[in-house]
């Protein structure tokens, strides 16, 4: 069985509300699609990575989200990366008062939508979109055209 590891990053000492919301999104949806993805021989890990102090040098990584398999040597890489979503950071009081310095909150650009609490859409379309990488051995689906690595991906084939 081949694990995909999905690691959350967050800071114990800061509550975050967007990051809350958007660890239990990945719970539930980890746990909706596990018993799914190990009919195919995949394994999901979900993995709370508790940063330390946060600091302006760190900050920016609370609420990233990110998937690696190691069987397959594919590294650690970031939803917005997999999904091809830009990322921008919004002003955030809660986490300023919690960190004890001006913090944004990292916010992913779906259109003109932004997200700081990501939909379980957008994770499960990151989960599957990586799962189809590992079973295909593929580093992973390009989000602006795949160069055939899927049939029927985007429009192609």
């Amino acid at each position: 069985m081949k694990d995909i590891i999905i690691r959350h990053y967050l800071f114990e000492e800061i509550h975050c509300e967007p990051t809350h919301q958007t660890g239990a999104t990945l719970r539930k949806l980890c746990s909706q699609m596990a018993p799914k993805l190990a009919k195919l021989d995949i394994r999901l890990v979900l993995q709370e990575a508790v940063m330390e102090t946060p600091n302006p040098d760190n900050i920016r990584m609370m609420n990233r989200v990110t998937f690696s398999c190691p069987e397959e040597d594919l590294p650690e890489r970031d939803l917005d990366e997999i999904l091809g979503l830009q990322v921008t950071y919004e002003p955030c009081r809660t986490c300023s008062d919690g960190a004890g310095f001006p913090v944004s909150c990292r916010t992913v650009m779906v259109e003109d939508q932004g997200y700081q609490a990501l939909p379980s859409g957008l994770i499960a379309d990151a989960m599957l979109r990586f799962s189809f990488s590992v079973l295909s051995g593929v580093q992973a689906c390009d989000p602006n055209g795949c160069g055939g690595c899927c049939e029927g991906c985007h429009g192609t084939h």
